[in-house]
């Protein structure tokens, strides 16, 4: 990516919450895109998860939140705090959170890239990523070069 100017400009006229975002470049780039689909994506996402835990609604902060793994429609969430057991599918809990922060990494996990610590080699072209709480799970093959891209390996 070229320079990137970033810049505050003033609008009385916008309500308090309001806020509007213009990107310029000489022409309509990836780069481009991604930037937009990023503050997109950010407009969109929610600060918090909500779950049922014995009837009642636990906000888990998505900060917080390190991985989830799916086996059938049973869901381990691991967080900072606390793992919890909760029913749901992969693509539809990963479509609820920040897209740029989260990414699949087998066919049953997705992991926060921000508790991601590090990556060591496996057997058969697969690797380990070693996360946040002492937390490793395995990156299969399939997903490995969307991970890599996503890292800028």
């Amino acid at each position: 990516m070229g320079d990137l100017k970033v810049n505050f400009e003033q609008n009385e006229q916008l309500a308090d919450d309001d806020i509007r975002v213009t990107v310029q470049a000489a022409h309509l780039s990836q780069t481009v895109i991604e930037l937009i689909q990023a503050l997109e994506a950010r407009q969109q996402s929610v600060d918090v998860y909500p779950i049922t835990v014995d009837e009642r609604v636990v906000l888990v902060p998505i900060t917080d939140i390190i991985a989830l793994e799916v086996y059938g429609t049973d869901v381990t969430l691991y967080t900072i705090e606390a793992t919890y057991k909760i029913r749901g599918v992969l693509k539809k809990i990963l479509g609820k959170l920040n897209q740029q922060d989260f990414i699949q990494i087998a066919k049953g996990s997705a992991i926060n890239l921000n508790h991601l610590q590090s990556l060591e080699a496996a057997f058969s072209g697969s690797m380990t990523a070693f996360l946040s709480n002492q937390l490793k799970l395995t990156v299969s093959r399939k997903y490995l070069p969307e991970l890599r891209q996503q890292l800028r390996m």
